[in-house]
């Protein structure tokens, strides 16, 4: 089970950061149909932005999670391939291959580093994803999108040979996961509105309207999280569900559902009961309601049959919050804060949420801030707890939910775990705990002097300092944007006189053979990488120097 919550938890690490294309598409729409433009046109953006912006936004995400932006540029390109040559909109392709190309580009990376002359760093950089990206282009142009293409076709046969059975209640036991799965466009537009539109030329109103758009079980999802989850969690569900109900967005649920497997049960009940209330009172729709809002499905209802299709809702949306709610309690065991007996040996604390953004980031700093006015010098960051590195210096702050997956992630790590990120008490706790434990000798808790870096240098030896040369503008830029006074420059390592209120950066081949004599010396193996002197300035000087010393050459 904790393989597959990995799994679909990475899925919903995709498709959490795209939810706004779906609530932009609502007021799009929204807007659109007041002012009357012609339906033409609103299918033709419906189209662009579900075939086209959407798979290509997940798929850069999915790359950018296994190698940050050069594994997303090379998804987008994969994925283009695939869009180009199916008609279906390729979101579960995206989510396929948004990962596989970040994950092979970040192998090449790894192999060919060490190969690299100094100063060919950025253009090799550019072929390598380009290189990559057009591979997986043709790739998925002539030999995936055929299989893409076979996996639509199957679900349209295994959906028609329900219906023909006159099991229409039982074909939620496909529907639900494969909508979840987002497959829900392709089997209502591609197979139950057509028939659903057949149906309603001879009885006037489908039953087949309602299948797919009943927004009831993911409500029912969507409210047993507001009830039951942590307070970040509780606002995305109650947002989630506003956008459900009268926006009509039903994949604003399906990343809830893929953080825990289990609730996959929730709305496949909850669909088979809606869909039972609907052939009891013979509900059905007079057209197709999309997007599936219940202002739609009200106003698409025959008037006498508004409280059978209501109805169906409702009952839909309790089954899938009992069964929710049954999920969601037994799946947040409590668990107790762990000792921490090796407390003098940690030299990072690590701040680790499911996403690594949000609530973790805003913990960090705070935390941070407490270590501080304590005059405990340990240097702190926020991370998604799947990116952890196991490592037994590091102390591994998570919630409680988390903590069971935070021991697997990390079993050598010292762990604590905390009720809410965003309470001040619970980190006292943990301050309390580390002056307490520490050895009088311990380093980390003495009080330090406060280092004032006033430049940074960027070390090259010879006449070989294009690398150099460009990151120094770089990181210019980024130091006036962050409203820092720190200079920036380069400088040859054989007319460098080291000072202790400089931090000096060097390739890591070059550093091997630089005497710093005590100074700062932090050795990359990118010179072009800017995330890592971005969390050099943004982190401080004290972080940095603490940073150099433990992980860098010194």
């Amino acid at each position: 089970m904790d393989t597959l919550k990995f799994y679909t938890n990475y899925l919903t690490r995709m498709m959490m950061p795209n939810l706004s294309i779906f609530i932009a598409w609502m007021l799009i729409s929204l807007v659109l149909t007041q002012l009357n433009v012609e339906s033409a046109i609103i299918q033709q953006a419906e189209k662009g932005i579900f075939q086209f912006v959407l798979p290509l936004m997940i798929a850069y995400t999915g790359g950018e999670l296994q190698y940050r932006s050069r594994g997303g540029i090379a998804a987008i390109l994969a994925v283009f391939g695939l869009i180009l040559m199916t008609d279906a909109p390729q979101v579960f392709g995206a989510m396929a291959l948004g990962p596989s190309a970040g994950w092979l580009i970040k192998q090449l990376d790894m192999r060919i580093k060490n190969k690299v002359p100094t100063g060919y760093e950025m253009i090799t950089s550019n072929i390598s994803v380009g290189f990559v990206g057009g591979l997986l282009f043709l790739l998925s142009f002539f030999l995936l999108a055929p299989l893409f293409e076979s996996v639509n076709q199957a679900s349209y046969r295994m959906v028609d040979f329900f219906i023909n059975k006159n099991a229409i209640a039982i074909i939620h036991i496909i529907l639900e996961p494969m909508k979840i799965f987002f497959f829900n466009n392709v089997i209502n537009h591609g197979l139950l509105t057509p028939l659903g539109i057949e149906d309603t030329a001879v009885h006037g109103r489908s039953l087949l309207f309602l299948i797919e758009t009943n927004p009831g079980p993911g409500m029912g999802v969507l409210a047993a999280y507001c009830w039951l989850s942590a307070k970040p969690m509780r606002t995305n569900a109650a947002t989630a569900i506003v956008v459900q109900a009268l926006g009509g967005i039903h994949e604003v649920y399906f990343p809830f559902v893929l953080l825990h497997p289990a609730l996959f049960l929730a709305p496949i009940m909850g669909g088979i009961s809606g869909t039972l209330i609907f052939q009891l009172f013979d509900a059905g729709l007079k057209a197709p309601a999309s997007p599936g809002s219940i202002l739609i499905l009200l106003a698409n209802a025959p008037l006498t049959k508004m409280a059978a299709v209501l109805g169906g809702i409702v009952i839909s949306m309790f089954v899938s919050f009992t069964i929710a709610s049954i999920v969601l309690r037994r799946s947040s065991p409590k668990y107790e804060v762990k000792n921490m007996p090796k407390i003098n040996q940690i030299t990072e604390i690590i701040v680790a949420c499911d996403a690594g953004m949000g609530s973790s980031a805003i913990g960090a700093s705070m935390l941070k801030r407490q270590l501080q006015a304590a005059q405990i010098t340990l240097p702190v960051r926020y991370e998604s707890i799947y990116r952890v590195t196991d490592q037994d210096n590091i102390l591994l702050v998570t919630q409680k939910e988390l903590a069971a997956l935070a021991q697997k992630q990390a079993p050598s790590a010292q762990h604590f775990h905390v009720g809410n990120f965003l309470d001040t008490a619970e980190y006292d706790q943990l301050i309390y705990h580390i002056q307490t434990t520490q050895a009088p000798d311990d380093p980390t808790t003495a009080m330090a002097p406060q280092s004032t870096v006033r430049a940074m240098v960027f070390l090259y030896q010879g006449t070989v300092r294009g690398s150099q040369t460009m990151a120094v503008e770089l990181v210019k830029k980024m130091v006036s944007e962050e409203g820092l006074s720190i200079e920036i420059s380069k400088a040859p390592l054989e007319e460098v006189s080291f000072s202790k209120d400089v931090i000096y950066i060097a390739s890591e081949e070059l550093a091997k053979t630089v005497d710093a004599k005590g100074a700062a010396l932090f050795a990359v193996n990118d010179m072009l990488q800017m995330e890592q002197y971005r969390q050099l300035l943004t982190e401080g000087a004290d972080y940095v120097l603490n940073q150099t010393r433990n992980d860098f050459i010194n």
